[in-house]
């Protein structure tokens, strides 16, 4: 891929060096002051409104940027439509189903009439409608790309992943992949046609901290001992997310009277979910396990585990719940999926995928060490969540962002470092 100079964002001149630059590349300033950049209108279009990471990013991308920002979403209503209105952003859902293109013309008609001078689409069926209503109207488009295997994917979206590479050379004037990893198999699809960047997701420090007053008062709400060791995992019920490995290593560990407790926190994590009640029952270790389902108190939760566990076989880019439980001084136990490995470094244990074995025994590997060496962990928690705010600010994220889209609609008025 050829790269694009901007502020905070990676070349991919050479991706195979990205995971090594990211953690030393400087915060760099605009050269002039940043009112000397023109006030950008961005237009950004979303497949869902689901409390997903993609959409998550969106979102704090809309809070913090200095950039007017509209969202298009080709779906329905969902999680994040109040959020993003509350916030003083227009949504307009089209209501498509994956095969609709009854509402393509209102697509291209929204898109036209956006009077956006930068449209920045999100994962691959909204990169291709979006991106191809986009090029009709003659608006500069952008790509964002956040899956780093498509052997997990459903057969349609592996379709639109092959399609996307083969239209890359045409339709996107820049696309961002959130990992390194997701840039080097997308450069085999033919995204490398195209220009592009790997942008890190960032986080605001201020939104997960360590606060023991909170930890101890939410272990207690959930009747968390204070003597428990609480391994949780915060994702969404989904092949990709690995839970019945998740669940396997569970039993392996209460096997070996390793005194663990499981917490599944997210969307389909929850009684009514007749295949994980299923799965639990199967594990033997009912007991020991606690299904909280879909929560608004996420950020509570995450701070009261011991430790955090990203069990995903694949399709990962990076993985936000990584960081954000990092910076709730949670020590993680990750798959080498995406860029996990590369947000967790030494804070934590890397695992390869859908090996139950190793998942347990890396959780065993942390259990003895918090059993056994309490300042040591101690310094562990503390050093996972400077890790994230050393090297994966939110300030980092937007700056990236901005310095794309005013490169592409040729409104830069400097060259950005």
């Amino acid at each position: 891929m050829r790269g694009l100079s901007n502020n905070g964002a990676l070349l991919l001149t050479r991706p195979l060096q990205v995971q090594s630059e990211v953690l030393n590349r400087p915060v760099a300033a605009a050269k002039g002051t940043e009112s000397a950049l023109p006030r950008l209108r961005v237009l950004h279009v979303v497949p869902v409104m689901a409390k997903h990471g993609a959409e998550t990013v969106v979102y704090r991308l809309t809070a913090g940027s200095d950039v007017d920002h509209e969202i298009i979403c080709l779906g329905r209503r969902d999680t994040y439509s109040a959020i993003f209105e509350n916030a003083g952003i227009r949504v307009t859902h089209l209501n498509m189903g994956p095969t609709d293109i009854a509402a393509l013309p209102r697509l291209f008609s929204s898109v036209r009439k956006s009077g956006a001078q930068v449209v920045q689409c999100w994962m691959y069926r909204a990169n291709l409608l979006g991106g191809l209503a986009a090029r009709l109207a003659g608006i500069p488009v952008v790509w964002n790309i956040r899956c780093s295997s498509i052997a997990p994917l459903r057969p349609g979206s592996r379709l639109l992943a092959y399609l996307g590479g083969a239209l890359a050379r045409w339709i996107p004037d820049a696309i961002v992949n959130c990992s390194g990893k997701s840039a080097e198999l997308h450069d085999r699809f033919g995204y490398g046609r195209a220009e592009g960047v790997v942008i890190p997701n960032g986080y605001d420090s201020a939104d997960f901290s360590l606060d023991d007053a909170a930890r101890a008062r939410t272990r207690t709400a959930l009747g968390i001992g204070p003597g428990d060791f609480v391994v949780g995992t915060i994702a969404r019920w989904h092949p990709q997310k690995g839970i019945p490995v998740f669940m396997r290593a569970i039993q392996q560990l209460r096997e070996r009277n390793i005194p663990v407790r499981a917490i599944l926190l997210g969307r389909g994590m929850d009684d009514a979910n007749p295949e994980l009640a299923r799965l639990v029952q199967q594990s033997g270790c009912a007991e020991a396990v606690q299904l909280l389902g879909e929560r608004s108190d996420v950020r509570d939760i995450a701070r009261s585990l011991d430790l955090h566990v990203l069990a995903s076989i694949g399709s990962e880019g990076f993985p936000n719940v990584v960081a954000e439980t990092m910076l709730s001084g949670t020590p993680n136990v990750v798959t080498d999926v995406g860029d996990s490995a590369l947000i967790v470094g030494d804070t934590g244990w890397i695992v390869v995928p859908a090996d139950a074995a190793a998942l347990a025994d890396a959780i065993e590997a942390a259990y003895k060490q918090h059993a056994s060496a309490p300042e040591e962990w101690a310094r562990r928690r503390d050093s996972a969540r400077e890790r994230i705010v050393e090297n994966f600010s939110l300030e980092r994220m937007i700056r990236a962002y901005e310095g794309v889209w005013q490169k592409v609609a040729g409104t830069a008025v400097q060259e950005l470092q």
